[in-house]
């Protein structure tokens, strides 16, 4: 392997993304069997924004029995700096069923927000309809989740290489600039609040963590930690995370043990090709899971 982090893999993955994400191609099959082969025991399901694939993801589990299976999401919310992402574990079907007003919130906002970036592009003379945005999903998306889901946003990765390729932009480096510039014929939706998903999320016995959060905690700005610690509900961070400098994983730990709070490690693995490598692929130890998985609802695992 190619990046010292993932040397040696952990025993757990709590942060993986399944083709139920707008921005993922992986199954969950491949997901279960590549950690079954790899002896990563415990992964978590964590696809963007939603659960619609947790049934899928239970039907995988099944096939492997030797690898623990964790019900999540990773939902992006809107607070006080912005955006920010929470790995959220230990969803019951109970919770499902509860929080069903925060999973169609999501469904709206990623219907609503790609059809924004549509808009916006059309107002600057692009080929960007609902129809071409459609047919560029319809590449990549299985039809069982556009059906749930509807016609969301486009994967950076792919509308990038899409826009190049139809002329929009020159090369890759102006895709930022040419999504600003539409945002100013069309404004882009706001993740859903903070104060309205986390608090429900919590309600439901659900474990609130920080993604990959160098960037959130502008490295380690305390100031920056205590304010999103009080103002997410914090019950952890991802401490070991392929974004997270090595130096700033010990420090993170430190913190959360100063705060009781837990510390977490995932790949946060989206594609085909990086599964079989990277899954694992953190530093974060044993006894991390440990940790969580005594705070995890039983009926939220299988496998377990």
């Amino acid at each position: 392997m190619s990046d010292p982090r993932i040397a040696a893999r952990a025993s757990y993955d709590l942060h993986l993304h399944t083709c139920w994400s707008y921005d993922a191609m992986t199954t969950a099959e491949e997901l279960f069997a590549a950690a079954s082969a790899a002896g990563v025991r415990r992964i978590a399901i964590t696809d963007h924004h939603i659960v619609d694939g947790l049934g899928e993801a239970a039907e995988a589990a099944a096939k492997h029995p030797d690898v623990t299976f964790v019900r999540g999401a990773e939902l992006t919310v809107t607070c006080s700096i912005g955006s920010v992402d929470m790995v959220c574990l230990g969803i019951t079907p109970q919770a499902e069923e509860a929080l069903k007003p925060v999973w169609e919130a999501y469904h709206e906002w990623q219907r609503e927000y790609g059809a924004a970036v549509s808009k916006g592009l059309c107002a600057m003379g692009f080929d960007y309809s609902d129809p071409r945005r459609e047919e560029l999903l319809r590449s990549y998306r299985p039809e069982a989740a556009l059906s749930v889901q509807g016609l969301t946003h486009v994967a950076n990765k792919l509308q990038r290489a899409w826009f190049v390729e139809r002329g929009f932009i020159p090369t890759e480096e102006e895709y930022g600039p040419l999504l600003r510039a539409a945002e100013k014929h069309a404004r882009r939706p706001a993740y859903p609040a903070a104060e309205f998903v986390l608090p429900a999320v919590k309600e439901q016995g659900v474990l609130a963590i920080i993604a990959h959060p160098a960037g959130y905690f502008q490295r380690d700005d305390r100031d920056r930690m205590e304010l999103l610690r009080e103002e997410l509900l914090l019950d952890g961070v991802e401490c070991a995370h392929q974004s997270v400098p090595p130096e700033l994983t010990p420090i993170y730990r430190t913190w959360c043990e100063q705060h009781g709070l837990l510390s977490s490690g995932g790949s946060d693995l989206h594609w085909h090709e990086d599964v079989a490598e990277r899954i694992g692929g953190h530093i974060g130890p044993d006894e991390w899971w440990t940790e969580i998985e005594a705070r995890l609802p039983r009926s939220s695992m299988m496998n377990a």
